[in-house]
């Protein structure tokens, strides 16, 4: 086996890869919110959102506002099962990894699922039938989705100014 080659090839496929990030980026920091109410146009340095949320009381980020509202909710419907959550809290919400995973499964499927979704235990999410784990990659693309939902659940969430 060629293994420069290969290395090249690699190389070459990693340099396409980050070209296609970088429009994808450049794409979603141009477009503007659909809903004012989910963003406030807040940013650091590098230009990321730091739109903050309050839920009870306390002020979250993106990623921990999303595991507050699922804990939320479970806290309002405690007898909710596994399926039921990851059918009010669907796919489409967040992307390729879901809202809510089967923690099992995530374990299963994912070598990396440490850093892609809430694993500690006092993190986790107790159904009526099985544990799971809420995705921890949210954005301002898809922070909007559970900002709505939690509206229709009647989990009153604010944008800080």
């Amino acid at each position: 086996m060629n293994y420069d080659r290969l290395i090249l090839e690699l190389m070459e496929r990693v340099s396409v890869l980050e070209d296609e990030v970088g429009e994808l980026k450049k794409k979603v920091t141009e477009q503007e919110p659909e809903d004012e109410t989910y963003s406030n146009g807040s940013t650091d340095s590098a230009g990321r959102d730091t739109t903050k949320y309050i839920l009870d009381g306390r002020k979250y980020g993106k990623n921990r506002l999303v595991l507050a509202v699922v804990k939320k909710y479970m806290e309002n419907s405690p007898n909710t099962t596994a399926d039921e959550l990851l059918e009010i809290f669907d796919k489409s919400l967040q992307g390729s990894l879901g809202v809510v995973r089967i923690l099992s499964e995530v374990k299963a499927n994912y070598s990396d699922y440490k850093t892609r979704f809430f694993t500690l235990p006092d993190e986790l999410i107790k159904t009526a039938t099985k544990d799971c784990t809420v995705c921890s990659q949210w954005g301002i693309a898809n922070i909007g989705n559970i900002l709505s939902r939690a509206k229709q659940l009647d989990i009153d969430i604010t944008v800080v100014k």
